[in-house]
């Protein structure tokens, strides 16, 4: 009998760590690195791209667990999911083509940015001080053929 109670005491340890350990690898977010802060700044929030692209569309993403896009121009409003990782100080963005109603879509394209200036660009967050990125230089690169790539920044709303 006292085996038995050391082996489900046993498995009760393993299991209970197995739970904290998953529990904290999802509450930690992605980093990318700016010389200023050499532990990595956190990728999260909103960015609104400052200039339009191809005509009257403004692109907006957020940096949240699953990710999202949203178009908005000319009468136009696309919502979709994009996959995103960093490496570096670099975002990686894959947008998945959505449907934006009236027999239109927004293209599947990739996206990558980097912070924008350092010093200057790092805001911080009011509860517990903690740095966050301000201005994002993107590239948009299209899967439309003949369309060229396209450079813009984005400012965190």
């Amino acid at each position: 009998m006292k085996g038995f109670n050391f082996k489900l005491l046993f498995s009760a340890v393993i299991l209970v760590a197995g739970f904290g350990s998953s529990i904290q690898a999802q509450d930690i977010a992605p980093l990318v690195m700016v010389p200023d802060h050499p532990g990595g700044v956190s990728v999260n929030g909103c960015f609104r791209s400052n200039e339009t692209l191809f005509g009257p569309y403004r692109v907006t993403f957020c940096f949240d667990r699953r990710g999202s896009f949203q178009v908005r121009g000319g009468g136009t409003r696309c919502d979709g999911r994009m996959d995103w990782h960093t490496s570096g100080r670099d975002i990686f963005m894959d947008l998945h083509r959505t449907s934006c109603g009236r027999r239109q879509a927004w293209e599947a394209a990739s996206v990558d940015c980097r912070p924008l200036g350092f010093l200057g660009n790092l805001g911080r967050v009011i509860v517990g001080d903690t740095p966050r990125i301000r201005t994002l230089r993107c590239t948009y690169h299209p899967t439309v053929p003949g369309v060229s790539r396209r450079n813009f920044t984005a400012t965190r709303i």
